[in-house]
């Protein structure tokens, strides 16, 4: 059975997916901590609605269908500035250690959660299928 078929799986995927891009987002901003002049990257939030996009979509059976958010092609999360960094160094540096440190302990739960609940279900299915749930 190929798990990556099922809609809740796709998910909790995309949604790793992201958490990994985002770490290595933060672990870049804390490398360049040092360097003048460099702004504190992050990535933009995924949505539920995003998502979900795909199975909540209308059917376009003409041309002349409005487009919608899940006609467009999916591509890689967006990367932006930080709009308002906590301080700003001498050097113009809008890198702070302990700002990053807190995003990337919320992103480790995050994926964690994300792994726990692609376990539990793997599980379930397994125990439905009349298999051993270990």
């Amino acid at each position: 059975m190929d798990l990556s078929n099922l809609d809740l799986f796709k998910a909790i995927g995309r949604k790793m997916g992201w958490l990994t891009q985002r770490e290595n987002v933060i672990a870049q901003n804390i490398a360049n901590a040092d360097t003048p002049g460099f702004r504190a990257l992050d990535i933009a939030p995924l949505s539920f609605k995003e998502t979900l996009g795909a199975k909540l979509a209308p059917t376009t059976t003409s041309a002349m269908h409005l487009a919608t958010a899940a006609n467009a092609k999916p591509g890689q999360a967006k990367v932006a500035a930080e709009k308002k960094p906590w301080e700003v160094s001498p050097s113009n540096n809008g890198v702070v250690i302990e700002e990053q440190m807190m995003k990337s302990s919320s992103t480790a739960t995050d994926y964690q959660l994300m792994l726990n609940l692609y376990k539990k279900n793997v599980s379930m299915l397994r125990t439905a299928l009349g298999r051993s749930g270990g």
